[in-house]
């Protein structure tokens, strides 16, 4: 099996009073069950500091120096399976994105994911966050707005001949832009929200839907949707956190961006 699939996504059968550990591209996930407890504990690190290493689950060591936490319930077997951050993503074009009227453009967004030990059941044991990025707010000044996660520029790929150098635990998100106005689009950064986001599994690699953002107002507002086109080959590993965008619009002209933290 995939080494790849069968440490991450895949059950395993975890045996009792063993330390076990994921690497996930540096950063180090623990497990432990006796009975019904669990212990866990993480080790995570700056998403520009991500290695090219994957492996686990290995029988390892007590974690040293790091904060566990424990969780009663009852299960066998263990998977470590990525979700998308509540949060939203802000990701910095590499270069100014300018549509004429009429024309689309069709990217891919990267995203670090939130992992979580679940049982078989699905039942959640512990999660975390393998990848630290800075909190940004974004919006028209200090009041208005919302707490993203910033994303290197690095993160929008405009050829998607290249996606498989990526490290595959980072969560691919087809994007297409689409200037439904009558004016030309000029576009340095956006901002995608992840709660109506199914992810899915394909030959080893971790996809979400596709997203849609279609600019048909003026000011450089643009409405996010989830388009109905994900293969039938694509396996759904989990499901939204809610249905459909509703009335979402994101003022892609805000000039008011402010980096919370520096991680």
């Amino acid at each position: 099996m995939d080494t790849f699939l069968s440490g991450f996504i895949t059950a395993f059968a975890i045996q009792d009073g063993r330390w076990y550990c994921w690497n996930v591209n540096g950063a180090l996930g623990y497990l432990r069950k006796e009975g019904a407890r669990w212990q866990s504990a993480f080790q995570s690190l700056p998403f520009q500091a991500m290695t090219g290493e994957f492996s686990g689950p290995t029988e390892a060591a007590p974690p040293q120096g790091l904060a566990r936490s424990l969780t009663i319930g009852a299960g066998s077997e263990v998977s470590l399976r990525p979700l998308l951050n509540a949060r939203p993503y802000l990701a910095l074009m590499q270069e100014k994105l300018c549509l004429l009227p009429s024309a689309e453009a069709r990217l891919v967004v990267l995203f670090p994911p939130v992992l979580c030990f679940e049982t078989e059941d699905n039942q959640r044991i512990a999660s975390f966050t393998p990848f630290t990025c800075p909190q940004a707010w974004f919006g028209d000044d200090t009041s208005e707005g919302i707490l993203c996660c910033s994303l290197p520029s690095r993160c929008i790929i405009n050829d998607p001949q290249s996606l498989g150098t990526y490290p595959r635990v980072l969560v691919r998100c087809p994007l297409v832009i689409r200037n439904r106005s009558k004016t030309p689009l000029e576009l340095d950064r956006l901002a995608i929200y992840t709660e109506p986001l199914s992810l899915y599994e394909h030959e080893g690699y971790v996809w979400s839907d596709t997203v849609a953002m279609d600019s048909s107002l003026g000011g450089g507002d643009i409405e996010m949707n989830v388009l109905p086109d994900t293969p039938e080959a694509y396996r759904k590993i989990r499901g939204a956190a809610r249905n459909g965008m509703g009335d979402i619009l994101i003022r892609q002209g805000a000039d008011f961006i402010k980096n919370i933290t520096s991680l």
